[in-house]
């Protein structure tokens, strides 16, 4: 990645780095998260150094490395969203990820079991809590929700692909802020999507065209 800026290098090291993470921390892998971090830090000071042979260490350090959350070299730039907005964009920390001892499932117990729900529920959201960084943008409109999909009421790390919704959409002004936000399965996210064409011909439509409609005439 020689010829690429360093955001594009953030975005195709970060779902690496993150998925390695997740999958692996359910076991003793503290030693190896740190081992990983060393050895990408020293990669990326190669690389670093390698696209400004003419320039200092500490030139360097300053133009790609930054000091957030009291870490001095956190590989880091800047960038934009969809509003213009600047805002940090940070290589994922692996070596701080916490270790999640993975939790058998009880018994025989099936999720098919309408009995077992609160249980279900419990595991579902103890394995959503440690999925986003706590605190963060994710974690807290998952929080807000109660761990669950809001369309159609399921817990939301139940195996389903997840989406990220907006309530007012971004063309007609809606803001990435956690209120108008809304973690959702993907099959749940394509529906939300198809109900406006449905609202928009009722709003079209007059009361006793409607009538007529339903009537079947």
């Amino acid at each position: 990645m020689n010829g690429v800026e360093q955001e594009g290098v953030i975005r195709k090291l970060n779902p690496i780095l993150r998925g390695f993470a997740n999958y692996y921390k359910g076991q003793v892998s503290k030693e190896t998260f740190g081992y990983i971090s060393c050895r990408v830090w020293q990669y990326l000071w190669q690389w670093a150094k390698r696209r400004h042979p003419q320039k200092s260490a500490k030139w360097v350090r300053k133009r790609y490395f930054k000091t957030i959350n009291g870490n001095t070299w956190t590989f880091a730039t800047t960038t934009s969203d969809r509003r213009g907005k600047e805002k940090y964009l940070i290589l994922y920390p692996i070596a701080y990820t916490p270790i999640e001892r993975h939790v058998k499932v009880k018994g025989e117990a099936s999720p098919d079991d309408s009995s077992l729900k609160e249980y279900w529920d419990n595991r579902h959201q103890k394995y959503g809590k440690s999925y986003w960084v706590k605190n963060s943008r994710n974690y807290k409109i998952a929080q807000n929700q109660n761990w669950k999909c809001p369309t159609c009421g399921e817990p939301l790390f139940n195996g389903e692909e997840i989406d990220t919704h907006h309530i007012i959409p971004v063309s007609q002004g809606g803001r990435d802020d956690i209120e108008n936000l809304r973690h959702l399965h993907k099959t749940c996210h394509n529906q939300e999507h198809s109900k406006p064409k449905f609202s928009e011909l009722e709003i079209r439509l007059e009361p006793d065209e409607c009538e007529s409609l339903t009537s079947g005439s």
